[in-house]
């Protein structure tokens, strides 16, 4: 009877030092957290625009030309992706504004699940060939609570987008 007390205790100990960690992960505070840089981003920079539904928030910056990206299009795209902090996460612009490979994809309907973030997705189909727009991307628009590639889970995104190409779905 006396080896089983300390291994009670020590079990006891274990499990309540790993409840005990949870809190730094707790989903509710890390996405309260976001909310507040949000907001203080928003105040900073004196954003007046309203978020759309979705809580995406769209900034044209230059107008384009032509038809706007519809579902089923297919669209290129130059891109920066920054965290809302100003830290950059990605990118096929370089510092010098000089252009990589676009990134293409079909545009699919708002809240389906594509091969890009759904707040690229919908940023896009407000926007024509030539546009330039900055879209601030709230976690669940992007990727949530799941950290990946150096972006962290219920992180917001600052994305600095410009349509360069815009081809029309076959099927209208």
């Amino acid at each position: 009877m006396k080896m089983r007390f300390p291994a009670f205790i020590l079990v006891t100990l274990i499990v309540a030092a790993l409840f005990s960690c949870g809190d730094e992960y707790d989903a509710s505070k890390l996405r309260k957290k976001e909310l507040e840089l949000l907001e203080a981003y928003i105040k900073e920079h004196n954003i007046m625009v309203k978020p759309t539904q979705t809580g995406l928030y769209y900034i044209e910056k230059v107008k384009g030309t032509g038809d706007t990206a519809k579902v089923n299009d297919k669209v290129h795209v130059y891109y920066r992706t920054k965290l809302i902090t100003g830290k950059v996460v990605d990118q096929n612009v370089d510092s010098l504004g000089r252009y990589y490979d676009p990134l293409s994809f079909i545009v699919v309907p708002l809240g389906a699940t594509g091969s890009v973030i759904k707040g690229l997705n919908e940023g896009v189909q407000f926007m024509q060939t030539g546009t330039v727009a900055d879209l601030i991307i709230p976690s669940e628009l992007a990727y949530g609570e799941s950290s990946t590639s150096g972006i962290p889970g219920f992180s917001t995104l600052l994305m600095e987008v410009r349509v360069s190409k815009i081809l029309k779905s076959s099927g209208k």
